[in-house]
This record gives structure tokens, C-alpha cells and sequence, in this order.
């Protein structure tokens, strides 16, 4: 049998099942970027919420530590707006438990209290007050994001720690009806 294709033509069929044409790389690489473009922006703002999250989570961890550090050694312990705690114990100098807290450059911390100290009962109050602290402890905010970019942090009655994410400046005593 003798086959009627010259061998010029199965030349060319070979090389052609073997790979991609310019035009269709150019096109995919094209998709590619265009699928990249829109994707950054979203990953940016990703990114710059979980940062948001985080630090208020650490405040949140921070207020459960300096608590559980007061119940544990029997003496009040203070955590100021910094996010440094520190033991009090009576007649001694202060005894420094975690350093400041270094925010990331694009997350702002604001606080309507210098300081709260936790007891050895573990209830958290204002410094000069007996009973326990309630309102905003925390309003921590990113420039980064447009929307949803405060996490208000806030105690109730020196022992409930409740945050939410506000796109508004929080409260100082309740959280705005927006507040999720």
C-alpha cells in the first residue's frame, strides 16, 4: 500500500500537533493578566482586613491574658491602651508582663480609656473605679480598606469581651446598630 500524502505534508501535520501558536499564547497570556488585574485589588483589601482582624483579636487575647495573669498571682494587673500589661503588687514595684503592642503601619488604635486593671477576680475596671468597666475599649481602624474597616472592641459589665466590624468610627458605650 502506498500511501497517497506526500511527505512535505506529514511534515507539516507532525509539527503542528506538537504545541501552541503565538496567537494562542498572546490570547491566554492575555486572559492571564487581565484575570491578574482584577484579582490584586481584591487580595489587597483580603490582606489588609485579616491584618485589621488580627489585631483585634490580639486585643481581645490581651484583655483574656492580663485577666487570667490577675487570677493567677492573686494581685491586680493593668493592661493600658498600648496593649502593655503589667503586674501591681501591693507595696512593690510594678512587674512588666508583655511589652506595647507595635501596630502595622496601616492600622490606627484609638481608646476612650488609658488603662484597665483586672482583679483578682478577674473582673477588668477603669483605674480609679470599683466596679466593673463597661463600654469601648478599642476602635482599631485601617485606611487600607473602604468598607467594614473598624473593629470595635467592647466590655461589658468588666467581663464580657465582644468585638464586631463597623464601617463607622465605634461608640463609646454601645456599638452602632451597623456594628456585625
Amino acid at each position: 500500500m502506498h500511501s497517497s500524502a506526500s511527505p512535505a505534508s506529514n511534515t507539516r501535520r507532525a509539527s503542528r500537533t506538537g504545541g501552541f501558536t503565538l496567537v494562542e499564547l498572546l490570547v491566554t497570556l492575555v486572559i492571564a493578566g487581565l484575570l491578574l488585574a482584577l484579582a490584586v485589588p481584591s487580595f489587597n483589601r483580603l490582606m489588609a482586613s485579616s491584618r485589621l482582624t488580627t489585631q483585634a483579636n490580639n486585643a481581645v487575647n490581651l484583655l483574656s491574658y492580663a485577666r487570667a495573669e490577675a487570677i493567677k498571682r492573686g494581685i491586680n494587673v493593668q493592661i493600658n491602651a498600648h496593649g502593655a500589661v503589667s503586674a501591681l503588687p501591693p507595696n512593690a514595684a510594678s512587674e512588666a508582663l508583655t511589652q506595647a503592642v507595635t501596630m502595622p503601619a496601616d492600622i490606627a488604635s484609638t481608646s476612650p480609656i488609658a488603662a484597665l486593671i483586672a482583679t483578682p477576680l478577674g473582673l477588668l475596671r477603669a483605674p480609679a473605679d470599683s466596679t466593673g468597666y463597661s463600654g469601648l475599649v478599642a476602635d482599631l481602624s485601617s485606611t487600607a480598606i473602604s468598607g467594614d474597616n473598624h473593629r470595635c472592641i467592647y466590655l461589658y459589665t468588666g467581663t464580657t469581651v465582644a468585638s464586631c466590624t463597623d464601617s463607622q468610627t465605634c461608640h463609646a458605650s454601645t456599638p452602632n446598630a451597623s456594628c456585625k
